[in-house]
């Protein structure tokens, strides 16, 4: 009876395999494809803001007691990525590897109908993905995507949920030594305010 309770197991755990391997989970980090293709594993891939996650929206110019607020500017952070080569005893080298372009999708939080719709945003990084740990600066919000987000909310209402809590959500392609493609995922959580006011 035991016996034939492992044998099930078993044959249970190597289905559960077999689809999860049909269903994109094959060798890499969640999100990650083309492994078979590159030759590269892309194991993880994580994100942080340069300046946190709260991310100011508006630089006022009579700023307080006469001091000008500093100068908004485009908003970057650091994408660190874990990759190796998918079969460590083959003599093919992918490497180095480049992420050619990302493409970042700004997802409301909270699907509130009063929370501006930010523009997707594809921009090209430069930057040489390595066997080990990579890191690469990249973007995260322009000048522009930040000054519409405070049109919208200064000139229609304000949301309901402010600080506006936004989703980036990266999918970026990149590509091995001879050309072959393929795509990672990653996601940062970011506030959307005038988060730089004179006090009372």
């Amino acid at each position: 009876m035991k016996r034939k309770s492992l044998l099930f197991v078993i044959c249970y755990l190597s289905f559960i395999v077999l689809f999860l391997w049909g269903c994109g989970a094959g060798p890499g980090a969640p999100g990650s494809s083309g492994s078979e293709d590159t030759g590269i594993a892309i194991k993880a891939v994580s994100i942080e803001g340069t300046d946190g996650p709260d991310l100011d929206v508006f630089s006022d110019p009579t700023g307080c007691d006469g001091e000008p607020e500093t100068l908004l500017t485009r908003k970057d952070a650091t994408i660190t990525i874990e990759a190796s080569k998918l079969n460590e005893t083959s003599t093919f080298d992918p490497f180095p590897a480049s992420v050619e372009e990302c493409k970042i999708t700004y997802r409301k939080a909270i699907e509130d109908p009063s929370s501006p719709t930010i523009e997707d945003w594809t921009f090209y990084p430069n930057c040489t993905l390595i066997s080990g740990t990579t890191t690469c600066n990249v973007q995260l919000i322009d000048i522009t995507r930040l000054g519409v987000y405070w049109d919208a909310v200064t000139s229609i209402n304000e949301p309901a949920e402010y600080p506006t809590h936004y989703i980036a959500s990266y999918k970026c392609k990149y590509m091995n030594n001879y050309g072959d493609s393929g795509t990672f995922e990653t996601e940062y959580d970011i506030w959307l305010a005038d988060f730089v006011m004179c006090g009372g």
